[in-house]
C-alpha cells in the first residue's frame, strides 16, 4: 500500500524532515502530542465490569465488598492503560497526496512537501511486527468494555481501532493511516521504501533542487502540485531528477564466509541457483557479510524451490533474505 506524510514549516522544519529523509529515519510521537486533544479518548462502560451482577445468578451467591473492589480495581487497571497508552509511539500517514485542506494544515500552505512510502516496506526495517491501522471515523467518542478487555487476545484488533485508530468525522478527509509502536523515538527504514517526492505549489525551486541532491541516487520520483484547471483540485505533474546521472546509493559488493556455500546433497541440484542467490544478496545495501545459505524447507514449491540467504547487517542483526528460483532467474 502507498502512504503519504506531509511536511513542510519554516526554514528549520524543512531541514530537519530532509536531515530524516537523508537518515531514512521517521519520528514516533507520543500520542498525546499530537494537533487532536481527543487522542486516544474512550469511554469505559463500567457497568460491563460489574461482575458481580451477573454472578448473582448463581445460588448462594454473597455479592460483598471484596467483589466490589475487585471490579473497582479491574476498572482501575484499564484506566491507567488508557492512560499509559497517550505514550505509544505513532507516526500518521495519509492515504492521499492531492489534498488541499493537508497541504495546508501540515505542508506549510503549499511550501512544504509530501513523501510517498510503500508501507510494507516502510516497516519491514526495523518494526514489522507493529500495527498498522486504517483509522475509523464516527460522530461519538468509542466505549471500552470488559469484553474488550477479557478476550484481548482475540480482540486486540478492536481494541487498537477504539483506543488508538478512531477519531471525529470532522477528520475525515485526512484518510489516515497509522504505524503505532510501544516506544516513541527514531526508526530506521529500508531507504528504498521511500518513493516519491511530492513538492507544494509554492515550494521553492532552491528546495526542490537541494532535496534532489540530498536524496540522489536513490532512484526516487519527483512531482510539482500544481492547481488543475477549472477546479478546486490539484494534480502533479513530473518533474525532472537534475542528479539523475548521480551513483547509484549505497552501492557495494558484501563479503561471503569462509567455506560459503556448503554445497551437500540437498543444495547439489541447486548449486548454480545458491552462487546466484548469494551474489544477489551480497549487493543487498544493507548486507554487510554472508554467512550462509540453504533451500527454504517450508517456502516454496517443487518447481519453484525457495532458497534463504542469511546475512549480517549494517545494524548488527542477523537477517534471512528469501529468493526463489523463479526470482533469480528474472534477476540474472
Amino acid at each position: 500500500m502507498r502512504v503519504f506524510k506531509y511536511r513542510g514549516g519554516n526554514d528549520y522544519i524543512l531541514k530537519r524532515d530532509l536531515r530524516s529523509l537523508l537518515k531514512s529515519q521517521i519520528f514516533l510521537a507520543p500520542i498525546d502530542t499530537l494537533n487532536d486533544p481527543f487522542e486516544a479518548n474512550v469511554k469505559i462502560h463500567e457497568e460491563s465490569f460489574e461482575f458481580g451482577r451477573f454472578l448473582k445468578l448463581l445460588p448462594r451467591f454473597e455479592y460483598n465488598q471484596s467483589i466490589k473492589d475487585a471490579e473497582l480495581s479491574f476498572i482501575n487497571l484499564v484506566a491507567d492503560f488508557i492512560k499509559n497508552s497517550k505514550s505509544f509511539g505513532v507516526y500518521s500517514l495519509s492515504q492521499s497526496h492531492d489534498d488541499e485542506l493537508l497541504w495546508t494544515y501540515y505542508a506549510d500552505s503549499h511550501r512544504g512537501f509530501c513523501v510517498e512510502y510503500d508501507l510494507d516496506k516502510l516497516k519491514e526495517y526495523k518494526i514489522p511486527t507493529e500495527p498498522s491501522i486504517q483509522v475509523e471515523y464516527q460522530d461519538e467518542i468509542p466505549e471500552l468494555t470488559s469484553l474488550d478487555i477479557i478476550h484481548l487476545k482475540k480482540n486486540e484488533e478492536i481494541l487498537q481501532k477504539k483506543l488508538l485508530g478512531t477519531k471525529s468525522k470532522r477528520w475525515e478527509h485526512e484518510n489516515e493511516i497509522r504505524i503505532i509502536t510501544g516506544q516513541t523515538g527514531l526508526y530506521d527504514y529500508d531507504y528504498r521504501s521511500l518513493k516519491s517526492i511530492y513538492f507544494g505549489y509554492r515550494s521553492d525551486e532552491k528546495f526542490r533542487r537541494l532535496t534532489m541532491r540530498v536524496l540522489k541516487g536513490r532512484g526516487i520520483s519527483y512531482y510539482l502540485m500544481k492547481p488543475k484547471d477549472g477546479t478546486y483540485k490539484l494534480e502533479k505533474h513530473r518533474l525532472d531528477d537534475v542528479f539523475l546521472n548521480a551513483p547509484t546509493y549505497l552501492t557495494k559488493l558484501a563479503p561471503v564466509g569462509d567455506g560459503i556455500p556448503y554445497i551437500d546433497d540437498t543444495l547439489r541440484p541447486y548449486e548454480v541457483l545458491v552462487r546466484k542467490a548469494i551474489e544477489i544478496v551480497r549487493r543487498e545495501p544493507y548486507c554487510e557479510k554472508v554467512i550462509d545459505v540453504y533451500i527454504s524447507g517450508s517456502k516454496g514449491t517443487e518447481k519453484n524451490p525457495v532458497f534463504y540467504v542469511a546475512y549480517d547487517g549494517k545494524d548488527g542483526m542477523t537477517r534471512n533474505f528469501y529468493i526463489s528460483k523463479d526470482e533469480i532467474e528474472l534477476a540474472s
